[in-house]
């Protein structure tokens, strides 16, 4: 991460290696991970933004990205394997790269988006993005994701996890319909601001007084890897821009459409963004 004091947006999670299997005889290696796919977003809006984290160094994609890894000597990048060619996705998980460390974290963010992959993101390390930043938005995964005995990738209830403590100091947390089966939906939402996407149905923002559904936007889906990471980058946008909790889940919902028409990390063109999500 480059030495400086603040920033907008600061991304704390691990790039990875993706392995896509589309398909019998249909694989490709792409970069992945939640910070890649957030970049995009980023980028394509000009935001000053930087990146916190830690690869292996086996890295290869060093030259895709502006903001590269800490890369610790000896270990691997993680790396998933995603099965999209039987109409659900199954993810497993065949190498993971060493934890983002609080001293990883040495700038000021007016919004940090806490979007660890695979278990990253210690606790220590939210603590610390927590009271580096005005907003903490946080996803899910990064909080609940275990592996079984194949590594196949499962979420555990979060009561299980040492982050039920800290859900106080995160201001948003974005959840997928399966994750959050894992939540204590009414405790939660008492707690944070809870988003839950639903796909095609678009997404649910739930507070502790209110409840707002925002409806999609229409999407030819071909990969949903990154979805969730290109919707959290456009909630993060919204909260930027100091926009109401439906109009940033509408910003989100649109980027993450963009980001299930492409295979890999998409290329935006956010000409098309519409004018009033401008």
């Amino acid at each position: 991460m480059s030495p400086r004091a603040s920033c907008d947006v600061l991304v704390v999670g691990n790039y990875c290696h993706d392995l896509l299997r589309l398909g019998p005889g249909r694989e490709t290696h792409a970069l992945g991970g939640s910070s890649a796919y957030i970049s995009s977003v980023l980028e394509a809006m000009g935001v000053d933004y930087a990146v916190a984290a830690v690869a292996g160094e086996d890295f290869r994609y060093a030259d895709h990205v502006r903001h590269p890894p800490r890369i610790v000597p000896g270990t691997r990048t993680t790396q998933f394997t995603a099965e999209l060619g039987q109409g659900e996705r199954v993810l497993r998980v065949s190498a993971r790269a060493e934890p983002i460390r609080p001293e990883d974290i040495t700038v000021d963010a007016r919004v940090a988006l806490a979007c660890g992959v695979m278990g990253e993101l210690l606790p220590e390390t939210l603590v610390r993005v927590s009271e580096r930043t005005r907003h903490v938005v946080a996803d899910a995964q990064g909080l609940l994701r275990a592996l079984d005995g194949e590594g196949r990738v499962l979420n555990q209830r979060i009561e299980a996890t040492p982050y039920a403590a800290l859900l106080e100091r995160i201001h948003v947390l974005k959840a997928s319909e399966e994750e959050a089966r894992a939540l204590d939906v009414e405790q939660v939402r008492r707690r944070t601001c809870l988003v839950i996407t639903r796909g095609a149905e678009g997404c649910t923002v739930l507070t502790a007084k209110e409840r707002i559904d925002v409806p999609a936007v229409p999407a030819e889906e071909v990969d949903p890897t990154g979805a969730g990471d290109c919707f959290l980058a456009g909630f993060a946008l919204g909260l930027l821009r100091e926009l109401p909790l439906a109009r940033c889940a509408e910003l989100a919902n649109w980027f993450g459409a963009q980001a299930v028409m492409q295979v890999g990390v998409p290329k935006l063109d956010v000409s098309a963004l519409p004018a009033s999500l401008r």
